[in-house]
């Protein structure tokens, strides 16, 4: 009697079990990466949305034209729609048609072959143009430059916190992305992470809006994370005959699989204006400050943390003295020194996992921390993990994405 009772109880649970896994949905792509939601697919790319049904996720696959037209194919409505919206905007705000595609196409122009084929690709199949597809990668670009002028904002900052920083002592990053909310922050409904899985070299991830193929903040399957910050105040030379930074950034991501490796490879390329680069990985993160004429690497001064903002950090190489401009005055950019402060305090000092990071990335610059009311969105990545956490600022909440089953490339 025992016997038959213990086999009717053991059918009735695998029947259960069988009707949860069939009447389960089937567009999660697995229970270990159940954060973003599969919505559908075009020539071997994929679209997902972030867990709240907020961000768009791609997933691209092959050469770069391929990637193109699986990019363009997957979200073709939404480019389409960014598109006639942002093109509106900075004509209404004093820029017309033709000069936005004038400086549109000589931004495309700066950027490496890759990228070029790969806009060429999103033409294809997008429904736009390929000088329509120019204006929505350089839509942005215009956006700030008719918002700010010619004037360098305090244009983004970065703290990594590693070892007695954080609680398992793994790298933990925190970056605010700066430009101008107002004006931007009712384009963060096409915020993305769109993962490259190029027929040869790293799978990475780029965060931007979509359409938006140049690289500002990426992480790649090597746990390789790196975000750029203006750097303009330091050193204002710009040689436009120079491949644009945040082309160079893909490469980066694309071809190396070391902090050494990517800072070597900046040093090697001459830069087309100044810039500060981030660069981590699950152990370490060292800034590279990259004036128009030399690149260093700066290490932390404190083991364990390391903060960016707008300025190279002195002390300076002897060969830059007179090259480059000193930081403003602290009570003015109080942001670098802000970082270092929260990440020493005793409210976040050995607490700085995800969770203790975005804490510190809500505190406002007036009350000790480094967000303003020029921030746009915020990253915080987790390289051991594969991990990124994104939001739009005025927008939506943290949305999580693990890249770990979206990179395809060994």
């Amino acid at each position: 009697m025992n016997n038959r009772k213990s086999l009717l109880i053991s059918v009735f649970l695998f029947l259960v079990l069988s009707i949860i896994l069939i009447c389960s949905p089937t567009n999660y792509i697995s229970e270990k990466n159940d954060k973003i939601l599969k919505v559908t697919t075009f020539e071997g790319g994929t679209a997902y949305k972030t867990s709240d049904n907020i961000y768009w996720v791609l997933n691209l696959t092959g050469t770069w034209r391929e990637m193109g037209r699986q990019y363009g194919g997957l979200v073709r409505e939404d480019l389409c729609q960014f598109y006639q919206e942002i093109t509106e905007d900075v004509a209404a705000r004093g820029i017309d048609k033709k000069e936005q595609l004038e400086d549109a196409k000589e931004f495309a122009g700066s950027l490496n072959v890759n990228l070029r084929e790969l806009l060429k690709g999103i033409s294809e199949t997008s429904g736009l143009s390929e000088d329509e597809v120019l204006l929505l990668n350089a839509g942005m670009l215009n956006l700030a430059d008719v918002v700010l002028g010619p004037v360098a904002p305090s244009a983004c900052s970065g703290l990594a916190a590693w070892g007695n920083y954080t609680p398992d002592g793994s790298l933990v990053f925190g970056r605010n992305w700066d430009i101008d909310r107002e004006s931007m922050k009712k384009y963060m409904k096409y915020l993305s992470v769109v993962v490259f899985n190029p027929d040869s070299g790293n799978s990475f991830a780029n965060v931007h809006p979509l359409g938006n193929v140049y690289l500002e903040t990426g992480m790649n399957n090597k746990g390789l994370f790196l975000e750029l910050n203006n750097g303009v105040y330091s050193d204002t030379n710009i040689f436009e005959d120079r491949e644009n930074s945040v082309s160079t950034l893909v490469s980066v991501l694309n071809q190396c699989s070391t902090i050494e490796e990517a800072a070597a490879y900046l040093a090697a390329v001459p830069a087309d204006m100044a810039y500060i680069i981030q660069i981590a990985d699950s152990k370490e993160c060292v800034s590279v400050e990259r004036p128009t004429f030399a690149s260093r690497v700066r290490r932390s001064e404190q083991n364990g943390v390391l903060a960016a903002y707008n300025s190279f950090v002195p002390p300076y190489p002897q060969e830059w003295e007179g090259k480059v401009t000193k930081p403003r005055n602290p009570k003015e950019d109080p942001r670098y020194q802000n970082l270092l402060n929260l990440a020493n305090s005793k409210e976040f000092y050995g607490k700085l996992d995800p969770a203790g990071m975005k804490k510190l990335l809500d505190i406002q610059m007036q009350n000790g921390g480094a967000t303003h009311k020029g921030s746009v969105l915020q990253v915080i990545a987790v390289p051991k993990d594969l991990k990124l956490w994104i939001r739009g600022l005025d927008y939506s909440d943290w949305q999580e994405i693990d890249l770990k089953g979206l990179f395809k490339n060994k």
